[in-house]
């Protein structure tokens, strides 16, 4: 056996109860390859947690994630593809934004949370600080247990990825020079052993597909169905297109959304150019102060638009 500790499915199931007993949340994040087990290893885990409902905690989408975490105690809550829900491409997102917040606001709902993703890295780092534990599945019925760093105050990395990565880097050398090479895991600064699981139960295995082929097409099919919200900077070029701004209201706009006046300035000459429009001053030098008062009623319409999405691409 492999150097460090050897956890079984009921070590982690103990931990979380241990927590959630002591009123604390529990986060945890289970990556890997596709096909691996990571699913498995959620549901090895929440089948021996105390009132686990598949149908109600199985979730696929970011609503149905922060539904479930601000509406119940000592609940659970199993996002089955969480990329969906945390990806850090989205992290201006309103939604993504609420996430955060609400998994931050009811830690004191003491749930047990746990998230399935490919990359632990693809996640918002916000939101990565939030998880207590990271389960890594090297293979199948195979896993790596990691926590974060405890007690640091000047490192705002809890999981150590800068040191971690250079580790990982030498390895990497040390492969291509000699295939046998067996990287010692226990190395890494996060890690704290090794976690063994079996499969699912046949019954276990037809009730998780069951409800992801239902629950995962209607996620899906809602994402699909959702108009995506324009940008503050999208918002703006339409406004100075059609001749509702002029230069002050959209110094005025760059303050109240917490934004360098130079920067969405640049951008928007660029998209101008872009659409053969010309530049921001021939724009915003038409806007007089008779077409402002003309479109009074519209402008009027801006200002509640710019504090609805916050998925700007500044």
């Amino acid at each position: 056996m492999p150097r460090g500790v050897v956890f079984k499915i009921k070590d982690i199931v103990e931990i979380a109860n241990r927590r959630v007993k002591n009123n604390f949340d529990f986060n945890i994040a289970v990556t890997g390859a596709r096909g691996n087990g990571k699913s498995t290893c959620i549901g090895k885990i929440f089948w021996k947690l105390n009132n686990f409902k598949p149908k109600k905690h199985i979730v696929y989408s970011r609503e149905d994630v922060i539904k479930l975490l601000s509406s119940q105690k000592y609940g659970l809550c199993w996002d089955d593809e969480a990329i969906n829900s945390g990806y850090k491409r989205e992290f201006f997102s309103k939604a993504q934004q609420d996430l955060i917040k609400y998994i931050t606001a009811y830690r004191d709902n003491f749930n047990i949370f746990a998230s399935a993703v490919p990359n632990f890295f693809s996640l918002d780092k916000d939101l990565r600080d939030l998880f207590f534990m990271h389960i890594f599945i090297k293979e199948r019925g195979i896993a790596h247990v990691h926590m974060p760093l405890q007690g640091r105050i000047y490192s705002q990395d809890k999981w150590d990825a800068i040191t971690n990565a250079k580790i990982e880097t030498s390895w990497t050398k040390r492969m291509r020079m000699n295939p046998n090479f067996k990287p010692p895991y226990h190395k890494l600064t996060t890690f704290k052993g090794y976690l063994i699981f079996n499969d699912l139960t046949a019954k276990q295995k037809e009730i998780y597909t069951q409800i992801k082929f239902e629950k995962r097409k209607i996620a899906y099919e809602n994402l699909e169905e959702k108009p995506k919200e324009k940008s503050f900077l999208q918002k703006m070029f339409d406004a100075v297109i059609e001749k509702k701004i002029t230069k002050n209201f959209l110094i005025q706009s760059c303050i109240v959304e917490g934004k360098k006046f130079s920067s969405v300035q640049s951008k928007l000459n660029q998209m101008l150019r872009d659409a053969g429009k010309g530049t921001l001053s021939d724009h915003l030098g038409l806007a007089t102060k008779r077409n402002i008062l003309e479109r009074e009623g519209e402008n009027k319409s801006i200002l509640p638009l710019l504090n609805e999405g916050k998925d700007d691409e500044i």
